[in-house]
């Protein structure tokens, strides 16, 4: 979908819309934000009190009369107000008044995602302002940004681990020939952490400190076991706690959560073309996302799948980096996913 217009006098945008982090980037000027997508509004107005960082700080410490939105979930937008809300104030902060420029606007979506829900995304976004807006799919922007050669006929074997959705693609010939995806994502490890501690250590945490755990202290490496210490409220007095925690305390979940993308990966495979199966025993399986953070991740599935494995550097920014090559590129990018005039 898009309005033809000489691109020259187009500022180029691109996004990445996550369920965790939006990510924007412009022409000339790179990443300029990257922050939480949320956004806090008054109940009995809609009026927008802030986004980000600001409106997640608000979260749980405000009244009733104030919503704390996360307008997407699993990789999907569930708030289309809120968004184009969220949307509309970041690209006037950064941009200026986008009505007057007339951007072209790139934006990632799950590989998933339905003709419908690309709508939706390119809708919202051709309401603010845009003159042509593209979707990619988030696996093959992160293989983009990961410098993978997506043009060649060799295949990629590529697993991308986001807040909201898991998904693993085989790309060859700047196509994503097959794909798996599931739920097992952040957002379900978040919460099977919380779980966890409020079962077995009567400690309720807030979902900003599980993250931080997944980030800081969730390992599969027994030997050398990640420590930390972290606060939440005792379930069973109300009172503040704070516990030492270690990565074998969770290294249960840490096995059972691994082996659901295991069983991703494995169903991926036994959909492979026989001819690129060559190509992903040589060059193995590379590994993107927040969730690649997961210390010593690569020897849990060198030793299950028994191929070369590796996490992409800046696991977490490869996806808009991936867009701000293929808007930098677009002609070529247009050409090679076999975009139409």
């Amino acid at each position: 979908m898009k309005i033809p217009l000489l691109s020259k006098i187009n500022k180029k945008i691109g996004i990445d819309l996550g369920s965790q982090n939006t990510r924007i980037w412009i022409e000339g000027k790179g990443v300029v934000y990257q922050e939480p997508t949320c956004i806090a509004v008054e109940k009995n107005n809609e009026n927008v009190l802030a986004v980000g960082l600001e409106a997640v700080e608000m979260d749980g410490r405000v009244g009733e009369h104030i919503n704390v939105i996360y307008p997407i979930l699993g990789g999907e937008i569930f708030d289309d107000l809120a968004i184009k809300a969220y949307l509309k104030i970041l690209l006037n902060k950064f941009v200026g008044s986008i009505l007057m420029l007339n951007p072209i606007i790139m934006v990632s979506v799950p590989v998933l995602s339905s003709q419908a829900d690309r709508e939706i995304v390119t809708e919202i976004i051709y309401s603010l302002g845009a003159a042509e807006v593209y979707t990619i799919a988030q696996p093959l922007a992160a293989s983009i940004g990961a410098g993978v050669p997506i043009a060649d006929t060799s295949g990629t074997f590529f697993l991308h681990m986001g807040e909201g959705v898991v998904e693993g693609v085989v790309i060859s010939l700047g196509s994503i020939i097959s794909l798996a995806s599931g739920q097992y994502s952040g957002a379900y490890f978040s919460e099977r952490i919380i779980f966890f501690l409020r079962e077995n250590f009567s400690l309720k945490i807030s979902k900003s400190v599980s993250e931080q755990i997944v980030r800081d202290v969730i390992s599969i490496n027994k030997k050398n076991s990640l420590e930390k210490m972290i606060g939440g409220q005792d379930t069973k007095t109300e009172n503040p706690k704070e516990i030492k925690i270690s990565s074998n305390d969770f290294l249960p979940e840490t096995l059972l959560f691994l082996e659901k993308i295991e069983d991703l990966l494995r169903d991926l495979l036994s959909k492979m073309p026989p001819e690129l199966t060559v190509d992903v025993i040589d060059k193995g399986l590379l590994i993107s996302g927040g969730l690649a953070n997961i210390a010593n991740i690569e020897d849990y599935f060198v030793e299950k799948l028994g191929i070369p494995v590796a996490v992409v550097d800046n696991p977490e920014s490869v996806v808009i980096e991936g867009i701000g090559t293929a808007l930098t590129h677009l002609s070529l990018f247009k050409k090679s996913l076999g975009y139409t005039e």
